[in-house]
């Protein structure tokens, strides 16, 4: 469900996307929806920080700051990084007209590079989220930003995990959402950073249908994993209760 219009609306915020290869779309609203629902932001003194990689036009990170807001978290930091230019500069636009403005700072540059210009004293992040690319180098699309945007070698799996790895504090989280043929993929390469699943929500576009896309929280020391299944439309087409419930605080209106 990709927005084809050069803006996109929410009731808090709006979303410009006319110099972005990947414009908004479902897997960005329901990460940027889910991710973290069930943990209580702290409310101590210090600063809750938060990572978004491979941010595009800044919604996640937005829609991030929109409910920490809301749920009484005072003091936030969103990173957002983003390799592409256009991208980058497009999230900076978007963020600067929010009310969180001041709290989201959004860096044009590789996650690589990210990583290796933080300074050795830099702080961990309490929350990183990430919706990657997930399609394989071959047959790439023509237009170099879309490439870069959709293909999982501009943003390799093992390079987000090991940020995880390194850069979450020790009870940090990890949230993603990928198709489910990289179930397998995905799982390996957190395993082999140390770390292992705390939730885990399926999501299907329709009752009955087979899930399409798995939406992931990981971290350090998960004790126990949570599973649940989201369906988007209902057996007649209809959006239902629960994706309702979940996305009515961004959604203008769910036709």
């Amino acid at each position: 469900m990709a927005e084809k219009e050069t803006t996109f609306h929410f009731k808090q915020f709006d979303i410009a996307q006319d110099r972005c290869a990947m414009k908004v779309g479902t897997d960005g609203v329901l990460l940027g929806a889910w991710a973290f629902s069930r943990t209580e932001n702290p409310r101590s003194a210090a600063t809750v920080r938060i990572l978004d990689i491979g941010c595009g036009t800044g919604l996640i990170a937005i829609m991030l700051a929109q409910r920490f807001s809301a749920d009484g978290c005072r003091q936030f930091h969103i990173d957002a990084v983003e390799i592409d230019h256009d991208a980058a500069c497009q999230a900076v636009e978007n963020a600067a007209a929010t009310p969180w403005s001041a709290q989201i700072a959004v860096h044009p540059c590789s996650l690589r590079d990210f990583m290796a210009d933080a300074p050795a004293d830099a702080l961990p992040y309490d929350f990183i989220v990430t919706n990657p690319p997930f399609y394989n180098a071959t047959l790439k699309p023509d237009d170099a930003g879309r490439a870069t945007a959709r293909h999982k070698d501009a943003l390799p799996l093992r390079e987000i995990m090991q940020c995880a790895k390194s850069r979450l504090t020790a009870d940090g989280t990890l949230a993603m959402i990928y198709p489910t043929d990289y179930d397998g993929e995905v799982m390996t390469e957190a395993v082999l950073a140390g770390l292992s699943p705390m939730r885990i929500c399926n999501v299907l576009t329709k009752i009955g249908k087979p899930a399409k896309r798995r939406m992931l929280e990981i971290a350090h020391k998960a004790i126990g994993c949570e599973t649940s299944t989201l369906a988007l439309r209902d057996a007649d087409g209809q959006y239902t209760a629960e994706y309702r419930k979940l996305t009515e605080p961004f959604y203008i209106r769910l036709a």
